[in-house]
């Protein structure tokens, strides 16, 4: 990693940031900005922008692998966004996860590959998840195997995403779960009322 800052630093001092590079940080702006969202729904749609961007850099900086996982990913988020509304999709959503494997195996370059389909497979599962805590936990899994891969191909813009999502999430988690302190005020104990002596006899006849 310290010889990808020492690439990139003069790089940036001289204004010349290639396309890849812009690409890869506007795919760190969305994978910035999706773990604050509080709603499913809003988490799936901000992730389509790091899908296509990292889709598209990884490509430009010969990682087929992550590039064509993360083309797939943006199908996924469409199909995993409709499992909330449609159970139907369901099915449409579990035949992406053959074709993931099957990337994998056409673009295998070693380890960079083993981590990112481990990622992916791990992010296929949260997103499956209709419960926001289920999503968030099991992205916390698979976002560290994709900083791996990430590392792996000398992408500083996807490790800022994916050390950010990790750090948003797990505060998110812990704050959601009420492990962080709660200014919820606790409800009101009600006593019982006593009843006045000869409240229960009926009225003689």
């Amino acid at each position: 990693m310290s010889e990808l800052l020492t690439d990139l630093l003069p790089i940036a001092g001289a204004g010349g940031w290639t396309a890849a590079q812009l690409l890869g940080f506007c795919g760190t702006l969305g994978g910035m900005l999706w773990p604050f969202f509080r709603s499913r729904a809003g988490m799936l749609l901000v992730q389509l922008v790091p899908c296509l961007c990292f889709s598209l850099h990884f490509a430009m900086v010969g990682a087929q692998t992550g590039a064509a996982l993360n083309g797939l990913a943006a199908l996924q988020v469409l199909a995993a966004l409709a499992i909330g509304t449609r159970p139907a999709f369901r099915i449409v959503y579990l035949l992406i996860l053959p074709v993931i494997a099957a990337v994998m195996a056409v673009t295998w370059t070693g380890l960079p590959s083993a981590f990112a389909a481990a990622g992916m497979a791990l992010i296929s599962l949260a997103r499956y998840q209709t419960r926001v805590a289920l999503f968030r936990g099991t992205m916390l899994l698979a976002l560290p195997c994709w900083f791996v891969h990430n590392s792996l191909v000398g992408s500083l813009p996807a490790m800022i995403s994916d050390l950010t999502g990790i750090a948003v999430n797990a505060w998110m988690l812990l704050r959601g779960n009420g492990v962080a302190p709660s200014s919820a005020t606790p409800p009101p104990i009600r006593m019982p009322i006593p009843m006045s002596p000869g409240a229960g006899e009926g009225k003689p006849s």
